[in-house]
């Protein structure tokens, strides 16, 4: 087996976080956007499609409750961090197979209940991926760091979205399957092969008492959780509450983009072709975010990005309000969606990098899980309402509400700051990992 290991350069790095996230993508792109686009066709109404990516992100809201696994117990001899990463892609293999055999007209609540075990394994690979990234990624590498990281998870939702329901309607579902578990078999052995955990040590002494270890470093842990939130100066406090909000107007990024574009009477090729100039814009949108960050200013540029995905949001609300759904020029329909997209994705690539900024690398996977998790939480709230109020009213009343809501986290942009460095606890012991500078 290769001992390289592509997290001693700068580049490598930027390549390993964003293959890493094109793993999370696409079973993400499988289930928010093909399945979504799939249910849709088949008459499933909106507020249960609501309730169903809702559900998806419900894991990701609260995998902060064990995310502090991932930073007490460190598996040194199975390979760190690595070792989460491999197992939890596997596992999201697998529960991906049984989640596309559900009917979920005859059994939708059993439907729900492994969506939400699939994205368990998802979001714990992910906080595995954070904790590792928050520790290998330099200062003057989160900009672009976390715009390789959100482009690879475009790129994924492109494979395992547009790509999928391309893929269904050429050589119908079996096929479709076949190639998502395909896509994430790569990505596994990409880890096996290419990534290594600075911090595994396979020589290191066999664990004794790991319970009663566990038990007295978690006093400790949470302690340094507390005071990397609370004592770290002004930054993370703000930061909490800015985590709440959205992203943004996300209207047009998650669940009411697969159901708009069926409703308005796309074909599937039409779906897919969208899908893919959606998913790739966001993505080049990403890096060119990170690009502008690392550069200009992160915290400038998230305002921007958060400003401007109310344009092509307010633009097809209107549009909508003035001739109808059926009625808006396909070509506008679709510059509106990719227009958006692009923006999206410098606007949430920004937004991670500033989270990361405020984390404690002695608790990253926490500290930035917790912050991502807010996030989600948001996620699914947005899709649960836009889900009810589509149902009742119209799409050009999601629109409208959801351009309006970003006033609220534009006020807080101006409080943000990185966490202090000086205020930030110190703790002795292997709970504790030194910052990469």
């Amino acid at each position: 087996m290769s001992t390289r290991n592509l997290l001693d350069t700068t580049n490598g790095r930027f390549l390993t976080f964003g293959i890493l996230y094109i793993s999370e993508g696409i079973p993400y792109g499988f289930t928010s956007v093909a399945m979504v686009a799939f249910m849709r066709q088949q008459g499933v109404p909106l507020d249960q499609i609501g309730a169903f990516v809702g559900a998806m992100f419900l894991p990701w809201a609260f995998k902060w409750a064990w995310a502090p696994l991932i930073d007490l117990i460190k598996l040194p001899r199975l390979g760190g961090r690595k070792a989460w990463i491999l197992f939890c892609t596997s596992m999201m293999i697998v529960t991906l197979l049984i989640v596309a055999t559900v009917d979920y007209k005859a059994n939708f609540d059993l439907l729900l209940a492994m969506i939400v075990l699939n994205n368990v394994f998802c979001a714990t690979q992910d906080v595995a991926i954070d904790s590792l990234a928050v520790n290998a990624l330099k200062d003057n590498e989160r900009g672009r760091g976390n715009g390789f990281m959100f482009g690879g998870q475009y790129l994924g939702i492109t494979l395992g979205g547009g790509a999928a329901v391309w893929v269904f309607g050429r050589y119908g579902f079996d096929v479709t399957l076949i190639y998502i578990v395909g896509m994430m078999a790569l990505n596994l052995m990409f880890v096996v092969f290419f990534v290594r955990d600075p911090f595994a040590n396979p020589s290191a002494p066999r664990e004794s008492d790991v319970l009663k270890k566990l038990v007295a470093n978690m006093v400790s842990f949470v302690k340094v959780t507390y005071d990397s939130f609370w004592r770290s100066g002004r930054g993370p406090k703000v930061a909490v509450a800015f985590s709440l909000l959205p992203t943004g107007a996300m209207a047009l990024a998650y669940a009411t983009l697969s159901t708009i574009q069926v409703d308005y009477g796309l074909t599937e090729s039409q779906i897919a072709a969208v899908t893919v100039q959606n998913t790739i814009a966001a993505g080049i949108g990403c890096l060119f975010g990170g690009w502008l960050g690392d550069r200009y200013g992160i915290r400038k540029f998230v305002a921007v990005g958060y400003a401007l995905t109310t344009l092509p949001t307010l633009a097809l609300a209107f549009q909508i309000q003035a001739h109808g759904l059926q009625g808006v020029p396909l070509g506008f329909f679709h510059g509106a969606i990719v227009v958006h997209g692009a923006i999206f994705g410098m606007a949430f690539g920004l937004c991670s990098a500033i989270f990361m900024g405020m984390t404690n690398p002695a608790v990253a996977a926490t500290q930035f899980t917790a912050f991502m998790g807010m996030g989600n939480l948001a996620i699914s709230m947005g899709n649960y309402w836009q889900g009810i109020v589509a149902e009742r009213f119209d799409y050009a009343a999601v629109l409208f509400l959801d351009s309006l809501i970003v006033l609220i986290p534009l006020c807080l942009v101006p409080f943000l700051r990185n966490r202090n460095e000086e205020e930030a606890p110190q703790v002795d012991g292997v709970l504790l990992e030194a910052p990469v500078k």
